[in-house]
């Protein structure tokens, strides 16, 4: 399912269903009820859930979810968060840090969870404040949390493993180079099936889009390649 994004325009409030396997695509669904971009979302306990996320000068708290063929508003994050990353763990929604617009940019350092009654907790501090940064779960119990904005630096090249069971962090591999706004995703390697972090896309330093790709192989980043389409977003 893919619904809101940017530009800003009505067109983003449209939401589809992509059949990635077949490539048939369903766009007859009804209309995200906002215009919104830089939100986080999930498959919520077999329900869809987008969270947060900004317009012009405005940050949001706020969750809606689709059912009876609607979107319905759901629940409240404790923070108003744009750019923040997300992973289901459990039955709920883990959402890590992000930003607010308060007359200039906040960058969090707070986590939250959502579980599918709506109820929302603190979770621990990250280990820095951080916003367009991804997060991909890599087994069972671990996530792993990469690049960034964060007070120090506008491109990090620091990573995160986070501990769902005991709630702690701790530092993973650098990248190669820092990157924000950049997907990140676990892939299953044909031959050794083996479970590989990848990285891919995004900005770099002086704010160039990159082409670049980096796998998680054995503790350290490999330089993998790219087709010609790259995960870019503003």
């Amino acid at each position: 399912m893919i619904t809101t994004g940017y530009p800003r325009s009505s067109v983003t409030r449209k939401t589809e269903i992509v059949d990635v396997a077949n490539g048939l695509t369903c766009s007859d669904m009804a209309d995200f009820p906002v215009q919104r971009y830089g939100a986080v979302g999930a498959n919520l306990g077999g329900t869809p859930v987008v969270c947060g996320g900004y317009l012009g000068s405005v940050s949001t708290e706020k969750c809606y979810r689709f059912k009876n063929s609607v979107w319905e508003e759901f629940a409240s994050m404790k923070e108003k968060r744009v750019f923040a990353a997300a992973v289901m763990h459990n039955d709920k929604l883990h959402v890590f840090g992000g930003a607010y617009n308060s007359g200039g940019w906040i960058t969090l350092q707070t986590t939250e969870t959502i579980n599918v009654d709506g109820e929302v907790s603190y979770g621990p501090d990250l280990p820095t404040a951080v916003w367009r940064h991804a997060m991909t779960k890599i087994n069972g119990t671990v996530s792993l949390l990469s690049g960034g904005k964060t007070n120090a630096e506008y491109y990090t090249v620091k990573t995160w493993y986070y501990n769902h069971d005991t709630e702690t962090f701790t530092s993973g591999p650098d990248l190669m180079e820092g990157r924000v706004s950049h997907g990140s995703a676990l892939n299953v390697d044909k031959v050794t099936k083996s479970k590989i972090v990848v990285v891919t896309g995004g900005r770099g330093s002086g704010h160039v889009t990159l082409e670049s790709t980096e796998l998680l192989i054995n503790g350290h980043w490999q330089a993998g390649t790219i087709q010609q389409n790259y995960f870019d977003f503003l």
